[in-house]
């Protein structure tokens, strides 16, 4: 029987799961990230997501998790031990051998960093850029030769957005969707198209001058939430891949 993983990408706003039966992923959750939860919440949620799938729980064999919140991180340990007796991976830079890692120091780039990072090297090769579009918009650059060298962080959609309301009195809380035309014709649209036409262009712009940084042309994978809503808007954004973070768990996990 193939081996049934449990991929868990553990991030600061959503939680996503999936489960992989050897290489392919059948099964894939999304819930908001609640860094109080206990093990036994834990479990009690795993359960429902299993029992509304055609999955069985009792079938996970392994369990590896790519975690930015430290709490949620042991309370995932917890669980995978006590209910399924699994001693789950915690993915780090030490667990990371397909890319080499140019990072000062290493054990300060984000597991789902290196997640991405891993999956879109061994699906493209490189020179890449990953730009993950999430509560932040990170960018993450591989070279030619499989080496993580760095990257970018700037605020995501959602954090910029929620930051002009809580910041400023007059400026309402708007959904992240863009209006049809650049010029805002009332506040909403204004800050909807600065906002997310913003952020298009400054995708644009940083991947140009990465490339001309590395003088080398890149291929750029897009993941993260709001991908799929800024790659059509975005020229920068050749390929999109929105379990990216969960293949490279699989991928490292293959790599142990």
């Amino acid at each position: 029987m193939s081996r049934r993983l449990l991929a868990i990408d553990v991030g600061n706003s959503h939680t996503t799961l999936g489960l992989f039966d050897g290489n392919e992923l059948v099964e894939r959750w999304r819930m908001a990230t609640r860094d109080l939860r206990t093990s036994d919440e834990l479990w009690i949620t795993l359960r429902q997501m299993f029992a509304g799938s055609s999955q069985d729980v009792a079938s996970v064999s392994s369990i590896s998790i790519a975690s930015v919140v430290p709490e949620l991180t042991l309370a995932y340990v917890q669980m995978s031990f006590k209910r399924l007796n699994i001693q789950a991976l915690i993915i780090s830079d030490k667990t990371v051998h397909s890319l080499g890692i140019q990072y000062d120091p290493p054990s300060s780039v984000g597991a789902d960093r290196l997640c991405g990072a891993v999956a879109a090297f061994a699906k493209f090769g490189g020179p890449l850029i990953v730009v993950d579009l999430g509560t932040a918009t990170v960018f993450d650059v591989v070279s030619a030769d499989g080496v993580y060298v760095g990257g970018l962080i700037a605020p995501g959609l959602l954090t910029a957005l929620e930051s002009l309301h809580s910041r400023a009195a007059l400026l309402p809380r708007v959904d992240p969707v863009f209006p049809d035309i650049v010029i805002g014709s009332d506040t909403v649209s204004a800050i909807q198209s600065g906002i997310l036409n913003g952020t298009v262009e400054m995708v644009n712009g940083l991947v140009a001058r990465i490339s001309q940084e590395l003088s080398k042309s890149v291929t750029v994978v897009a993941t993260g939430g709001f991908a799929s809503l800024l790659k059509p808007h975005c020229s920068a954004m050749q390929y999109l891949e929105p379990d990216l973070v969960l293949e490279g768990i699989r991928l490292i996990t293959d790599e142990q």
